[in-house]
């Protein structure tokens, strides 16, 4: 099975209720519609664009890279009639005015329309019938992989060394090479963590915030906090939180089992590199009502677990990472501020309707299927990839 084997095969479109003026204000809202651009780099070309810092530039939800995606957006700073903006695999549109930035809050959702490609038969019967269970019971409303982008298995999360304050620690991951980096950033990263402490060997091949990153370091060695203050503010606060969102799937996951063994329906597992993912296969109507009623920890320095079964589960979670809730803070980063939130156990997508398999026009002798549905905000469309594709419960 391949998913966004094109662009047009993920197509995200966002829900806003925002409320716009014609009024001009501190903040132009724009309609932006883009393909195949990381959030961060994008925010930062049209920074450079409209003259603005990027920090003056705000999102609700940091869109996937690998697919079509529509969201709004907001410009502090812009005088006069806002321009629409086009350029390669991506436009900007304004929409209005607000007297404040678009933040998560904003979104109610999005609409995924997902053509899933290259099926075997088995796969397509099993997306069709799993999907009549995962539009009536939903499924675990776990952060999936692409929040973890900034972590390195077997290497560690770049989020914990912070907030335990191991600074040289944070910023080696920061370093660390991965497999989406392009070939003139990995070749940069291998040269600094080949030759750490070396600062000059490598600062002739830096670049961009890399770059001014080892320039400092060249003349300050062991100035790591320093160092890490002059990353990108929203690079830090994803890290933290891709942290935190890994301790949440830690905790939903052993909630799930503790509530199947005692309420007797069955689980699923799903192993990925952050950890294993249980699914339920069904749920009976007072159980899946109990089950979406429930909110589940974010684990943050700020957290009150009144569910004393909860609370326990949280407890276990952080003693398998040797960490305390009063550690979840950053201390030491003035521009650096992060909580703990709830989240809802269990997710159920709206609307969810699946075409009948049909010949995959790319892939000869295999099957395509397009998936339509509303998911509220945060969840993630990959899960509910990941639950149709689930082989049926002995």
């Amino acid at each position: 099975m391949k998913v966004k084997a094109t662009p047009a095969d993920f197509i995200v479109q966002e829900q806003s209720s925002l409320v716009l003026s014609e009024r001009p204000s501190g903040y132009a809202v724009f309609q932006l519609s883009k393909t195949s651009w990381d959030t961060f780099d994008l925010i930062d070309l049209l920074a450079r664009r409209l003259g603005v810092a990027a920090a003056d530039i705000s999102v609700g939800g940091m869109k996937d890279r690998h697919g079509s995606t529509e969201q709004m957006i907001s410009v502090r700073g812009l005088r006069g009639s806002p321009r629409p903006l086009r350029d390669k695999n991506f436009s900007l549109q304004f929409a209005g005015w607000s007297d404040g930035p678009v933040t998560a809050r904003d979104i109610s959702g999005n609409n995924f329309i997902i053509t899933l490609r290259d099926l075997t038969e088995d796969e397509a019967e099993r997306i069709t019938v799993n999907g009549e269970r995962a539009a009536r019971d939903g499924f675990a409303n776990y952060f999936d992989s692409q929040r973890f982008g900034s972590a390195r298995h077997g290497a560690g999360f770049m989020g914990k060394e912070i907030f335990l304050g191991r600074r040289e620690a944070a910023l080696r991951l920061y370093f660390t090479p991965s497999r989406h980096d392009d070939q003139k950033t990995r070749t940069l990263k291998k040269c600094v963590t080949e030759n750490w402490g070396a600062w000059g060997k490598c600062a002739g091949m830096g670049f961009g915030e890399y770059g001014r990153i080892l320039a400092y370091l060249a003349g300050n060695h062991r100035a790591y906090h320093q160092a890490l203050e002059m990353i990108d503010r929203r690079f830090l606060v994803f890290v933290l939180n891709a942290y935190q969102s890994f301790l949440f799937n830690e905790v939903l996951a052993r909630w799930l089992r503790q509530a199947a063994a005692e309420k007797g329906f069955s689980l699923r597992s799903l192993r990925s590199p952050f950890g294993v993912y249980e699914f339920y296969d069904s749920l009976a109507p007072g159980l899946r009502a109990e089950l979406q009623g429930t909110l589940i920890p974010v684990p943050g320095h700020d957290s009150v677990v009144t569910d004393e079964r909860i609370r326990r589960i949280v407890e276990e979670v952080l003693d398998g990472e040797d960490i305390r809730l009063a550690d979840l803070r950053v201390r030491q980063m003035h521009r650096i501020k992060v909580g703990g939130v709830e989240r809802a156990a269990i997710v159920i997508p709206e609307d969810l309707s699946i075409s009948p398999p049909e010949e995959d026009d790319l892939y000869p002798g295999r099957k395509k299927t397009t998936l339509r549905f509303f998911l509220s905000r945060g969840s993630y469309a990959t899960l509910l990839i990941k639950r149709l594709l689930l082989p049926s419960a002995r």
